[in-house]
């Protein structure tokens, strides 16, 4: 493609009009700034996946970046296809590698002071923490499909291909997810 043409694809307000695999083609050959571009569009799609499949703001963070860090590496191995099922799918092995390299250790502290503080928290964070608190209550393979189908977006085909489970596996355990989300999320709003 020319300058030119490249120029022409890119719309009034500087938003860039080329499709995921075309950008992923030129980034594939060198170009820093499309691969950027890929970055900004599905951001806060991984972003959301991986904060959800850790429990952790700071440790889904690490895993997105990971997450794009691969990707760059990996761009030319882009077959086509949904950009968004690719990079979903990376960032589910980042997850997976972070998660056999870490190491569960409890330390009792007996020194420590407890330090007992009140909750004044908006309607909105109390409900985005027991929404939190309901997806750690689901089996961790219902999390995985939720987080996965639901926040962010795949397809059970695409979930499937990235987890490598059987599609029907998928749909099970994004049915009995959702269900089971439900039914703590409305016993936690009766009490």
């Amino acid at each position: 493609m020319s300058k030119g043409a490249e120029l022409r694809l890119v719309a009034e307000g500087g938003r860039d009009m080329r499709s995921d695999p075309d950008l992923a083609a030129s980034a594939a050959r060198g170009h820093e700034a499309d691969f950027a571009e890929l970055v900004r569009r599905h951001q806060a799609r991984v972003r959301g996946m991986a904060r959800r499949l850790t429990g952790s703001v700071s440790d889904g963070d690490d895993i997105a970046q990971a997450t794009f860090l691969k990707a760059w590496q990996k761009i030319g191995s882009y077959a086509g296809g949904t950009f968004s099922a690719w990079v979903c799918t990376i960032c589910w092995r980042e997850y997976l590698q972070a998660r056999r390299k870490q190491k569960i250790e409890i330390e009792f502290d007996e020194t420590a002071e407890i330090i007992p503080f009140e909750r004044t928290q908006s309607d909105e964070v109390g409900d985005q923490m027991d929404l939190n608190r309901a997806l750690e209550k689901l089996s961790e393979a219902q999390r995985v499909c939720v987080v996965l189908c639901v926040a962010s977006g795949l397809s059970h085909r695409e979930a499937a291909e990235a987890t490598g489970w059987p599609l029907g596996t998928i749909k099970s355990h994004v049915t009995r997810g959702v269900a089971a989300l439900r039914k703590h999320l409305e016993s936690s709003h009766v009490a």
